[in-house]
């Protein structure tokens, strides 16, 4: 099989990985289903297409390993590898994949299992277990798409990125877990936004402005609601702060922003520029790119952005 053909097949995986990731997470039971396996199917996928690219799958299988260290409380994800890819491979093959190029699926499995088969030991007290935080983020998630549907898409759309970015920034997998959830709830404060200034299909008057901004301090007092949640707080409140220090609510300067908020910011207004709004046309992501670079140093870490243009360049 020549290498040509697997790449086509990894960049038709990275263009549809949002919606394959969704049909994966999918086959988890209802009950079981939590933010931490949609980011894992999402993953998932994207570490097949990238083996798909590279000619092996071993970065993938060391990865698989690393999160079932991870997450060994969490039997919805052991579950979720068993399956991977026979789900992934009936997926793939109504949909024109030729058995050549899902053969390494069936190569995948017999690694996969084995790493499954690995005893592990957990570490994590029992207050601390993934399904207990995840299932209180899906609850503050709920209410957002009551609220308002839009914004509950791009926050699902801005964990995503964040999970990105921050892997290809090498970070310890708690921390892609940290920033991925921070992602997720950080407008939540909008559900106190009022619709009309939502999604007003016009420029803001400065009161308006004023009520639109009020969503990370509200976003802030959501959170701290849950104790549980309470670590996510300060890059709710900070995800619109600056380095240069014009950023609201608190006019934050750079070493007062730590990676985690950086990385939220960067993937926050990369999303929100591509994608729908009452009052503009998506921008392209070659565009959306430009502006990042344009902003660095003022509002944008330059590693960050640095980052964001490597995971851009995958899909």
């Amino acid at each position: 099989m020549s290498i040509q053909p697997m790449f086509v097949v990894a960049k038709s995986l990275d263009d549809h990985r949002a919606e394959i990731a969704a049909a994966l997470a999918e086959h988890v039971p209802s009950d079981e289903r939590s933010l931490l396996v949609e980011l894992v199917a999402d993953a998932f996928v994207d570490g097949y297409a990238s083996g798909c690219r590279d000619g092996t799958h071993d970065d993938l299988i060391r990865w698989v390993d690393r999160m079932c260290d991870a997450h060994v409380d969490s039997p919805a994800i052991m579950t979720f590898f068993g399956n991977a890819c026979s789900l992934l491979d009936g997926y793939l093959a109504p949909r024109g994949y030729a058995g050549a190029f899902r053969a390494p699926l069936r190569a995948l499995e017999r690694p996969i299992r084995k790493v499954l088969a690995k005893p592990r030991q957990s570490s994590r007290p029992q207050q601390e277990r993934l399904d207990e935080t995840d299932a209180s983020i899906n609850a503050m998630l709920v209410r957002l798409d009551a609220a308002d549907p839009l914004t509950a898409e791009h926050s699902r759309a801005v964990a995503a990125w964040s999970s990105r970015l921050a892997r290809r920034l090498t970070l310890p997998e708690a921390e892609i877990t940290f920033v991925s959830r921070c992602g997720m709830i950080h407008d939540i404060g909008k559900v106190t936004t009022p619709v009309e200034i939502l999604h007003a299909p016009r420029k803001l008057s400065d009161e308006e402005w004023v009520v639109m901004r009020s969503h990370t301090t509200a976003g802030e007092r959501i959170v701290l609601e849950d104790p549980g949640l309470a670590r996510f707080a300060p890059i709710v409140r900070s995800h619109h702060e600056r380095l240069d220090g014009k950023g609201y609510p608190d006019r934050l300067r750079a070493e007062d922003l730590d990676l985690h908020t950086r990385i939220v910011t960067v993937a926050d207004c990369f999303n929100a520029m591509i994608g729908r709004r009452p009052y503009r046309p998506p921008m392209s992501p070659t565009h959306a790119l430009e502006q990042l670079d344009a902003n660095i140093g003022t509002q944008f870490d330059k590693d960050v952005v640095a980052a964001m243009h490597e995971v851009v360049s995958k899909a």
